[in-house]
């Protein structure tokens, strides 16, 4: 089971009771953690509010020695099949240290993949894609690496307290899913001081993904490739032909000797 920590303002008990029922069969337990207020001076949006509460829980995590932190906000609800994922991603995480942020439902991310690591399974199916990320928006599942999270979490005031979420994809070594592990229920959103229709959205960007690594989650690039080499960009670098790119123009040679083309 991991400890899931869960941002929560003390007036939506609601939120917090969809969170407990949205999650009570999953390899998860979750600990509530009273949200930081909006007030007119220090704290003046909910993006300041949860980066400092982000700041806070790790800071806490450091001084008791925890080396990673789940942190999820209060309207993350878990996806198809999220036990089979979750487990299998935090146990390639947590082995390895080229990593400081995992953000499980991460948007807007088809064009800035520089990295896919295709964990497979013993039946064959299903397989679980690792995408490193250079940008990138939402913050409702995050899996953080303690030390040096905290660590670049210092710059924050030094770079003009930006929305968090894209700042964390920009200053971070992130790395994203597909599937997506959780997604944003429908609701007001505090952030944005109005109702958000996120479900549709996720969907959409979930589907499209697929669509862009189908060549990496066909059955076949598993057979033609058993091994996928990271340091052959025709496979670390998401190369999707549509109508606006025009494409990519293959190599002219196919042989890649780990320096370049030859």
């Amino acid at each position: 089971m991991t400890e899931a920590h869960v941002i929560n303002l003390a007036e939506r008990t609601d939120r917090w009771e969809s969170m407990q029922e949205a999650w009570k069969d999953q390899p998860v337990t979750l600990v509530r953690r009273e949200a930081i207020k909006i007030n007119k001076t220090d704290v003046p949006d909910a993006y300041h509010a949860v980066f400092l509460k982000h700041r806070e829980i790790l800071t806490t995590a450091q001084k008791l020695g925890e080396k990673h932190i789940l942190i999820m906000e209060d309207d993350a609800v878990p996806s198809k099949d999220f036990a089979h994922h979750w487990v299998n991603i935090k146990a390639y995480l947590d082995a390895r240290d080229d990593w400081e942020l995992f953000n499980g439902g991460m948007l807007m991310i088809r064009d800035c993949v520089d990295k896919v690591v295709r964990l497979d399974y013993p039946d064959g199916k299903n397989p679980t894609m690792l995408l490193g990320v250079w940008r990138g928006s939402m913050a409702h599942f995050l899996y953080m690496k303690v030390d040096p999270c905290l660590k670049k979490m210092e710059d924050w005031e030094a770079d003009g307290k930006p929305m968090f979420d894209g700042w964390y994809s920009h200053k971070m070594k992130t790395m994203a899913s597909v599937p997506y592990l959780a997604f944003q229920r429908d609701g007001y959103s505090d952030a944005a001081g109005e109702k958000r229709m996120w479900e549709e959205r996720f969907k959409f960007e979930e589907d499209m993904m697929k669509y862009a690594l189908r060549e990496f989650m066909s059955p076949d690039a598993v057979k033609n490739s058993p091994k996928i080499d990271h340091a052959d960009p025709r496979q670390t670098v998401l190369r999707e032909i549509d109508r606006t790119s025009g494409g990519f123009e293959p190599p002219k040679n196919m042989c890649w000797d780990g320096q370049g083309y030859s």
